[in-house]
Parts: structure tokens; C-alpha cells; sequence
């Protein structure tokens, strides 16, 4: 295992899920900028983006601001040592039934601004894969849940 693995429901770059952002920035140094979302009234997020390493951390109030999800944009993460931001549609579904995903769910995320957007989604596995012109560009994964409601937090 390498600092380069996507480890599904724990983290990356010894980064894991349940972290506080002042945990994260003691580890990999101040985020490169952070942006904060309101989400409703009641909901708020905080994302740190470290634009060199191509990764950012979301933090949710409904977590208690603890390590929500994390996106991938660079290349050279993977999960297996296959599944990489880059792999095109067609070799990622040839080769999905090797890897233990369980089925995916096909959105279409289709907007003006990005014409082939579209999702697969592993919902046992809390992964989101972000397509564009047929080829994976986002790699986003949370925690694994317990139950519908329940998230199991690393230690």
C-alpha cells in the first residue's frame, strides 16, 4: 500500500474519515484555499483544497464537522492500484465485476455547463465516480455507513 491508494471507507494520504480540518492541516500543512457552503439553514459544509496534490476534504456540520468525503482530481490516486481519475467509461465497466463494487447506479448529471457529465455511483461502498467526456474526472468517497443512518468513523 502507497500514500497513493484510495482506501474505500477510510481515507488517503494518511488522511482518514472522522478528522477534525485542524487534524488534516497538521498533517499535509495548510490548505491551498478553503470554501465554505451553506447547504440549508441548518446545514453548512467546510472543504479544504490542496490544488497541488489534486485532493480536497469536506467537512459537514451534520458530522460534527468531522471528515465527510474526500475528492480526487490528479491521476495518480487509485483505488486497486486500477480505478483512476483519466480510465475511461468503457474500461472501468469491462473490468468492474474484478473488483467487488456491487452494482452500480447510473445518473445523468447533464447540465449546459457540462454537457457529458454524468455519475456512477457505488452506494454500498459510499463512492462516486464523476464521468466527463467518458472518462472518470472526479473520484469522491465517504465513510462506510453501519445502517442507513449510522457512519462508521475510523479511530
Amino acid at each position: 500500500m502507497t500514500d497513493k491508494d484510495i482506501i474505500l471507507g477510510k481515507g488517503i494520504l494518511g488522511i482518514h474519515f472522522g478528522m477534525l480540518p485542524s487534524e488534516v492541516e497538521e498533517k499535509l500543512g495548510k490548505a491551498d484555499h478553503v470554501k465554505e457552503y451553506s447547504l440549508s439553514t441548518e446545514e453548512a459544509s467546510t472543504t479544504l483544497f490542496y490544488d497541488q496534490k489534486g485532493v480536497s476534504f469536506t467537512f459537514e456540520s451534520i458530522d460534527q464537522y468531522k471528515l465527510s468525503y474526500i475528492s480526487v482530481y490528479n491521476d495518480c490516486y487509485k483505488i486497486f492500484k486500477f480505478i483512476q481519475v483519466g480510465l475511461a467509461k468503457k474500461m472501468l465497466l469491462d473490468e468492474l465485476e474484478h473488483f467487488q463494487l456491487g452494482e452500480p447506479e447510473f445518473k445523468n448529471a447533464f447540465s449546459e455547463e457540462f454537457p457529458t457529465h454524468e455519475l456512477l455511483f457505488f452506494p454500498n461502498e459510499n463512492l462516486h465516480l464523476w464521468l466527463d467526456n467518458q472518462q472518470i474526472s472526479e473520484i469522491q468517497f465517504g465513510p462506510f455507513f453501519e445502517d442507513f443512518k449510522t457512519i462508521v468513523w475510523e479511530d
